[in-house]
């Protein structure tokens, strides 16, 4: 793996590391909509943890009132009670299950779409610095991390400090010695915690970053595999994906090491308190100051209490991987890469033209200038076709018409408005675009040129006909209704072509932009698509990036761009009569296709 590719596959990391309270606090915000819910949770909680100590004040008063005096008489009503008492916990403990796991559940869709809302806020740009996989890790594994937390974590504990409490009361009530011995364990399990706590924690956050890594890394790859094996790179794909899981592998080893140390630590502290507790217990009993009830009900007692002790090691587990998952889910929300909406949005109106005036852009602050200075017109009706050396900035200029780019200086203009004055939807509204590398979506062919936007019957049919798509439906088993696979994989490169220019027909724009549409299809496909163009281009305006220049002769206008600037501008015809740029372009394209 290069350098460059080690360092776009590395963990994100978070700049300042938010505080454990600050996190919680955030993460709580979403447990709010759900606050009745949480208040009946808390009350079968605070019934729960009530309940914890009734099997062991049946079993003092069994042991001492009746089976110490040798006989069971008149026993029946307590056992009664006891059996009843562990029906009801059962009914408790199953409605305290099940709305812990609903208002998780629930918090956790509630974040899970705000998350994907955001993405689809943010800005080209951003899309291109975060890989797809990093992303997919934070929607989705990140957030079930959180939800194992709400169910498994945060609000076990709130559970298992109430049960905590009321046995804690009850012991001071029966016995304070006693009490005192097995409350004596809490000093100990505070400091170990806290020496866990400050190991573990840069270990989970970087686990979580590691697998986010191994995320992003398949998903390029399995999305590139022909090209992998087409140039024989499996060996030098699996070695970096190998490198990727070592690293992902001993940070994770680390995360085991600290609870493999902590889990037997809280093992030697509870079960030395417990000898403790049944030590002191035997003097006590020698004494006479002691009944064997309330021993055995201690000792039944203290199972319950350090039950919860013996499982915060795995609590931990859980609230240290959701911290780290919840850091990277809260950077991800600060982002604020996005083109920004207008604050005061201006009507949208296209009747004469679309002007680029002084437009200047780089892609990075301070970086390479990709257009420079550039000013011209897109009159309403005409056909403006862009050409140029590669790098020269022509593609951009699309970018920049419809705001996945901010200009750096000077503005683009419809109708004298500036386009970062009006809505994005409106804005993006008035152009189809149609790429050189088509997308399509996983579904059927209906669904990839409807695209969500409302059906209608006698539109598709125009479509279907305008595009020349009528022969491929009428081919296909199923015809519109056919699966198209992912990313359309069951089309050719020229059906996906055809089927990009019936969804942008079947929008209805009224500018049409086109990068380089024909560039990457056979020659019958490329037919059909310029008679598609020039009965489009007749009643839409158009704006081409050209590869192929023999595609743009008819254009009403030609502007050569050489390194972002606009060199020439003019017809064909006076364009190659001047001899310069555009008359070169043109030669050398003939030459080589001669």
């Amino acid at each position: 793996m290069t350098d460059s590719a080690r360092a776009f596959f590395q963990p994100d990391q978070v700049d300042q590391q938010p505080g454990r309270h600050a996190l919680l606090v955030r993460l709580v915000s979403y447990l709010r909509p759900y606050w009745l819910g949480l208040a009946a949770l808390l009350l079968l909680m605070a019934a729960g943890a009530a309940l914890e100590v009734l099997p062991s004040e049946f079993t003092l008063r069994l042991i001492d009132h009746h089976l110490a005096k040798g006989s069971l008489r008149g026993a029946g009503p307590l056992i009664g009670a006891f059996m009843g008492f562990i029906a009801v916990g059962f009914v408790v403990q199953v409605a305290r299950y099940g709305l812990l796991s609903w208002i998780g559940q629930m918090a956790m869709l509630d974040l899970r779409m705000q998350v994907f809302g955001h993405l689809m806020k943010r800005s080209t740009h951003f899309f291109h610095k975060n890989p797809v996989g990093r992303l997919m890790t934070r929607v989705i594994s990140d957030v079930q991390n959180l939800n194992e937390m709400f169910s498994s974590g945060f609000v076990a504990i709130v559970g298992d400090a109430l049960s905590l409490t009321a046995i804690v009361v009850w012991m001071f009530s029966k016995h304070v010695g006693l009490a005192l011995v097995a409350v004596g364990i809490m000093p100990l399990l505070l400091i170990s915690t806290e020496i866990f706590r400050r190991y573990a924690s840069e270990a989970y956050r970087e686990t979580q970053g590691r697998y986010a890594a191994i995320q992003a890394y398949l998903q390029e790859q399995l999305s590139g595999m022909s090209l992998v094996q087409m140039n024989a790179q499996e060996a030098r794909s699996r070695g970096a994906f190998g490198e990727l899981n070592q690293q992902y592998l001993d940070a994770f080893l680390r995360t085991i090491f600290a609870y493999a140390v902590f889990f037997p630590v809280v093992e030697f502290i509870t079960n030395g308190t417990l000898a403790a507790l049944i030590l002191y217990a035997g003097f006590k009993l020698q004494a006479g100051t002691l009944t064997l009830g309330l021993l055995l009900a201690f000792i039944q007692q203290s199972g319950r209490f350090f039950r919860p002790i013996r499982e915060l090691a795995e609590r931990y587990n859980i609230m240290q991987t959701a911290l780290a998952s919840s850091e990277r889910i809260f950077k991800l929300l600060d982002n604020e890469e996005q083109i920004p909406e207008a604050a005061e949005p201006k009507p949208l109106a296209f009747r004469e033209e679309v002007r680029l005036e002084g437009v200047t852009f780089a892609y990075e602050p301070g970086g390479r200038r990709v257009v420079r200075d550039l000013s011209g017109v897109i009159p309403r009706g005409r056909r403006v076709a862009v050409v140029g050396h590669t790098g020269a900035g022509k593609s951009t200029l699309i970018n920049l018409l419809m705001r996945f780019y901010d200009v750096e200086a000077g503005r683009v203009t419809v109708d004298g408005t500036d386009v970062r004055d009006v809505r994005l939807r409106d804005l993006r509204g008035l152009f189809g675009l149609v790429l050189q590398d088509v997308f399509i979506f996983s579904g059927t062919l209906e669904e990839n040129i409807v695209l969500g936007r409302p059906f209608d019957a006698t539109r598709l049919g125009s479509v279907l006909e305008q595009s020349q798509l009528g022969d491929l439906v009428a081919r296909l088993p199923l015809g519109l209704q056919t699966q198209v696979g992912e990313r359309g994989q069951k089309l050719s490169a020229g059906e996906r072509q055809l089927v990009a220019f019936a969804r942008m027909l079947y929008q209805e724009p009224e500018i049409l932009l086109l990068d380089e549409a024909t560039a990457n299809i056979d020659s019958e496909t490329e037919h059909k698509i310029q008679k598609v163009i020039e009965r489009v281009s007749h009643r839409l305006t158009t704006f081409t990036i050209a590869h192929r220049l023999s595609t743009i002769k008819d254009a009403d206008e030609i502007w050569v761009m050489d390194q972002g600037a606009l060199a020439e501008r003019g017809t064909h015809d006076e364009l190659m009569a001047r001899e310069g740029m555009y008359a070169k372009l043109v030669r050398l394209q003939f030459e080589g296709e001669a």
